[in-house]
This record gives C-alpha cells, structure tokens and sequence, in this order.
C-alpha cells in the first residue's frame, strides 16, 4: 500500500472528529449509521435490488459472493447511495461499509467501476486511502491502544468494535499500538 507522505495522520484524525461528533471518546466503538446519516447517505443492501435484477444479486451474493463487497453509486444532485453485499459476515460488512464512508469522507470522485472498453477501472492511490481510513474508522489509534492496554482478547475486541480479526490485526499493528503500550512500562 503506497501512500502519499503524510497522509496516515489524517485518517486517525477523521475517525476521533466522527466519535466526537457522537458524543464518543476516541477509543469507543463507532456508529456507521450515524454517519452515514448525517452525510444523507442512503444505505442499500444487496438483497433489496432483487426485483428486477435477480439474476445478477443471486449471483453476487450466493453463486459468486466474493466478487462484490460495496459499491457508492451517485444519484440526484450530489447525493450518493451506497449498495453493500449483505450475504457477507456482518463483521465484514461494517468494513465494506467503512470503506465506502471513507471515499465519501475523503471527497474521493466518482469513477465508473468498468471502463469503456470493459476493463475494471481501479484507481490503485484512491484505494490504498479508503483501505487505510475505512478501518481506522472502525478501529481508532486510541482504540487499538485501549484494547492492548485493557489486553483484550481478540474475539473480544472483534466484538466490542464489531470488526473482522484480519481488520483488528491490521488497525493494532497499523497504529503501532503495541509498541506505544510497551514503551509506556519503559
């Protein structure tokens, strides 16, 4: 993951701003909904769009379900949907969902996911920033420290943040909460 300098300050920053915005301390656990909320953005599971695309949610969610996670669509006037895979774990959706929040938090463009000639259209910088904030989101630096110094087992801390084990391993290594727990005893 290539990141442009100085940008990892800026998502942790993000994060501690939205808890505040929740009447939360850095470490809580964050509300997505809430924030999805105030940026009007309307969240849309998979399942919902069966009517007239049955074939295609059946495949994205139970033939081929690890080809598709989320996805912000715009709509009217600057508005924006997010449409989520919710055949996944919820776990894995709340990241789904962080991720997205990131891009629109980030003021990310929106970029067809298929190019003209029908390629998948990725902007790799873009990516690598929704990935680094999605889960800093859910996972705050303050986070991952309060669940190294309260040693918190990881089924536990998955729980209390609602995240995936992969998504907690990243985030407490990430933040270097470990390092900065050990060297408060030194």
């Amino acid at each position: 993951m290539s990141l442009r300098r100085g940008f990892k300050t800026r998502p942790n920053q993000i994060s501690v701003r939205l808890r505040k915005g929740q009447g939360k301390s850095p470490e809580s656990p964050i509300d997505l909904g809430v924030i999805a909320e105030r940026l009007s953005i309307e969240i849309v599971p998979l399942s919902m769009l069966k009517g007239d695309c049955q074939a295609a949610v059946r495949r994205l969610s139970i033939a081929d379900n690890g080809s598709f996670s989320a996805a912000t669509l715009p709509i009217d006037s600057g508005q924006h949907i997010i449409v989520h895979n919710d055949s996944h774990d919820p776990r894995r959706q709340r990241g789904n969902l962080a991720h997205e929040l990131a891009h629109l938090l980030l003021g990310h463009p929106f970029t067809y996911p298929i190019d003209p000639s029908g390629c998948r259209n990725v902007d790799r910088d873009i990516e690598d920033e929704a990935s680094w904030l999605g889960p800093t989101i859910l996972v705050s630096n303050e986070a991952a420290l309060h669940i190294v110094r309260q040693g918190f087992d990881e089924d536990t801390a998955c729980e209390t943040y609602g995240v995936s084990h992969a998504l907690l391993r990243m985030r407490i290594n990430g933040s270097g909460a470990r390092i900065r727990h050990s060297r408060s005893y030194h």
